[in-house]
């Protein structure tokens, strides 16, 4: 029989240096929160070396603890300990199994790091002091209350410095709150960790400490309304009712309570205009859908797809930016690409497939099954994790380690016998090595963006086209969904090789539909391949169809072009007619917005019938323009806009920084009096669902038989 472990009266070695890097790893962390825009800035240099250092931080920790004999290490109890291994385990196995394992392993060391900070967090908490948990729930509480000044001080230096600074509460308000880490859903997030840490210690303190403590609620509360978050709300409900719940009051009193805070909930969602909106805006037949609206929905869409495909251990963390382009033809519109899915239960099932998802479950089940070891970490997680349904942020440090500090807060401490000193220290050390050492080896970023961006800077030059084309030839060998190659090699071949341009810029739209430029692009190059004349037409008929203003384009004015002006613009109105009459379009904005394209069409190639256009106008503007009968204007000698369009998310969606602002090598020309005084008339780039641009691009509405 085994002797049992008697620690050692000497001091530990290990314990310095463990509080030597665990002191670094929050102050890297406390930088990274309170840093403006420290959720993107991350990625940029110097800043990523804070953030390296706060993920290896709690991993450096956790092997001094476990190499060390001379202190007990306190290991949760066996149900929390086989939870985190198999989080640990399916995180891993499904970076090793994406199909971008390098890049998803980079991603998949905040999680891990964050069981290692749960593993450590634990153990002190549970060694020598029994007033530990105590001092950490006052150390979050204040560091709450410190992002929560930090937070109302940048928002209100930024709204106050606005053009129109003293046009009352509204106009401050109309400036959601995204400070410190640079969007408000995030601002929404800080203030739901903070809040029930620093309600518990205004409740227990005393005289001016309760006045403290309550002026930090105070300003969480600020700090969530200034944010305008809607789901923020949601997640602000179900603390104070877990609050109440956890009072233990009779029901008389917890009626009256509910009824006070659900009469405060209402008062602070009609005082911002957002969800005043929200709760007072048109009546659901006429409502417009809002683009946040319409974003979260096409990404909930390609969430569930993107498990569906992969549903065991889904494609891998962090992912989302390179998988998210296979899905995006098929959605009602919403962004060209996604860093995220603003859902964490969705997020999870794209990232980790159904068993991330059963961990988050047994997660959940577990804190739950735990309250009342610490009730303020488990109704800071009810309410976070309410809120999480319409947003995610375990992609930033401080919600994982905040996670991490709650389950840390709520695990109880095993009982492992006399085997615990030695093979569970051993079994976890290893563990540890193991997962940097694969991490180290196998991580890697995507190299295909920095050729992608060193592509387009040579493509400028027609000198080096042909060191461009390799690039990204290159690129789309890694990874042959990105819309940024297909789109820009096919402009660097329309002239040299239209037969593939046509090709790439087919790809292209089959990722991006409504791309500003691509249909344009298919039919130069098929006009350089000298493809028929309805094959052209149609390309030019996508183009004006996906971006109005394209019909009085300068680029009309090249004699090509020219001559297939007419033909073009009857097909456009062909087109919009029927889908305006097929009943293709779902919503009835949208069948009204086909008819007004297919009469403007009309109308600017001299063959509308009297009082069509003005018939057709659906809206203000467009009515009391009409209504002055006016002939077409001369587009042809307005001044011309030429430009190229950045796409300045690139680097964020790409995770570096680093990377300059990529800018396409297509010339956009537009005409100056069309995007100017009468750009009202034209309905916005994109207006068209982007699966129905694929069924016209392949033929398969009964009007192109």
């Amino acid at each position: 029989m085994q002797a049992p472990f008697m620690p050692s009266t000497r001091p530990d070695p290990a314990l310095l240096p463990a509080r030597i890097f665990g002191l670094g790893g929050l102050l890297c962390l406390a930088a990274l929160t309170l840093l403006d825009r420290g959720a993107t800035r991350q990625f940029a240099t110097p800043w990523n070396l804070l953030l390296w250092f706060a993920q290896l931080a709690p991993f450096a920790v956790l092997l001094l603890r476990c190499s060390s004999f001379q202190t007990t290490l306190v290991l949760p109890s066996r149900a929390w300990c086989a939870l985190a291994a198999a989080l640990g385990a399916t995180v891993l196995a499904s970076a090793l199994a994406s199909p971008f394992r390098g890049p998803s392993l980079l991603n998949a060391l905040l999680p891990l790091s964050g069981f290692a900070t749960f593993l450590c967090l634990h153990d002190w908490l549970n060694r020598e002091n029994p007033a530990r948990p105590a001092r950490l729930i006052a150390w979050a509480a204040l560091a709450g209350g410190v992002i929560a000044a930090v937070s109302l001080i940048h928002w209100l230096a930024l709204a106050l410095s606005s053009p129109d600074p003293g046009q009352g509460l509204a106009a401050l308000l109309a400036h959601r709150n995204d400070s410190p880490l640079g969007h408000s859903n995030y601002t929404a997030g800080l203030a739901l960790f903070a809040l029930p840490w620093l309600g518990t210690l205004a409740g227990r303190a005393r005289g001016f400490r309760r006045m403290l403590w309550g002026l930090g609620v105070l300003l969480g509360l600020a700090m969530l309304f200034t944010s305008g978050s809607r789901g923020g709300l949601l997640g602000l409900a179900t603390i104070a009712i877990a609050t109440l719940l956890s009072a233990g009051l009779g029901w008389k009193k917890f009626l009256l309570w509910s009824l006070l805070a659900l009469a405060a909930a209402l008062a602070l969602s009609l005082a911002h205009p957002r969800t005043r909106k929200m709760i007072f805006g048109n009546s659901p037949a006429t409502a417009e859908p809002s683009i946040s609206t319409v974003q979260r929905s096409a990404m909930f869409s390609a969430g569930l797809r993107m498990g569906a495909d992969r549903p065991f251990l889904g494609w891998g963390p962090g992912t989302t930016p390179l998988a998210f382009p296979r899905y995006r033809a098929a959605l009602d519109g919403g962004v060209e690409n996604a860093l995220q899915l603003h859902s964490t239960p969705v997020q999870l099932w794209a990232d980790l497939g159904v068993a991330g998802l059963a961990c988050a479950v047994a997660f959940l089940l577990l804190a739950a099954r735990n309250t009342r070891r610490c009730p303020t970490a488990a109704i800071a997680l009810g309410g976070y994790a309410v809120f999480t349904l319409t947003d995610f942020q375990l992609d930033v440090p401080v919600f994982t380690f905040a996670v991490a500090a709650c389950a840390a807060l709520l695990a109880t401490p095993g009982k492992w016998g006399d085997t615990f000193p030695r093979r569970p220290r051993l079994l976890l050390g290893t563990a540890a090595l193991g997962v940097l050492g694969l991490i180290g080896l196998l991580g890697q970023r995507d190299p295909a963006p920095a050729f992608n961006v060193r592509a387009l800077a040579l493509g400028r030059d027609p000198a080096q086209s042909d060191r461009a084309i390799a690039l990204f030839r290159e690129s789309l060998t890694l990874n042959p969904d990105q819309e940024i190659a297909h789109f820009n090699l096919g402009w660097l071949l329309v002239t040299r090789e239209p037969a593939a341009a046509e090709k790439h810029f087919l790809a292209a739209a089959r990722l991006v539909p409504d791309k500003g430029g691509v249909y344009f692009g298919l039919a130069l190059a098929r006009l350089n391949a000298h493809r028929d004349r309805t094959a052209i037409m149609r390309a030019l008929a996508l183009e004006g169809l996906n971006d109005p203003l394209f019909l009085t384009s300068p680029w009309w004015r090249e004699p090509s072009l020219r001559a297939l002006q007419s033909d073009t613009f009857r097909t456009i109105a062909q087109f919009a007619d029927t889908l305006a009459e097929s009943h293709a379009l779902t919503a009835p904005s949208l069948d009204k917005d086909a008819a007004y394209v297919a009469a403007l069409a009309r109308w600017l190639d001299g063959n509308e019938a009297p009082g069509e256009i003005l018939a057709r106008a659906n809206t203000t503007a467009r009515v009391s323009y009409f209504a002055q009968r006016p002939a077409p204007p001369d587009f042809s000698s307005a001044p011309v806009l030429r430009y190229r369009r950045e796409r300045t998310a690139y680097p964020v969606l790409m995770r570096d920084l680093d990377l300059p602002v990529p800018v396409d090598l297509f010339d956009v020309q537009e005409n100056a009096l069309a995007a100017g005084e009468l750009a009202p008339l034209f309905p916005a780039k994109g207006w068209l669902p982007s699966p129905l641009l694929l069924v016209l691009l392949d033929g398969r509405l009964p009007v192109l038989d």
